[in-house]
């Protein structure tokens, strides 16, 4: 994605993604759920930082639901919490 002055924005349309709404339950989502269902309808300068907070690895908190780049370990935590 570019914002308003042609600049490209961090791209995490190569990450497995997810969302959660009580950040204990995570579904997985594609980029391009993502793209249609919640980046279109922001405006740039929120889509710019949504991009740029779940590139790093941290959730971003939008609309009732936490987004995150899902976890490598999300199967291992699982099964050590067991």
């Amino acid at each position: 994605m570019r914002d308003n002055y042609n600049i490209e924005m961090e791209d995490i349309s190569k990450f497995p993604l997810e969302r959660s709404a009580d950040f204990s339950s995570w579904e997985e989502l594609s980029y391009r759920e993502l793209r249609e269902q919640v980046l279109d309808n922001l405006d740039i300068d929120k889509a710019r930082r949504f991009c740029g907070v779940v590139r790093t690895g941290s959730p971003f908190q939008l609309n009732g639901y936490f987004y995150r780049v899902k976890s490598k370990h999300a199967s291992a935590d699982f099964i050590a919490g067991s």
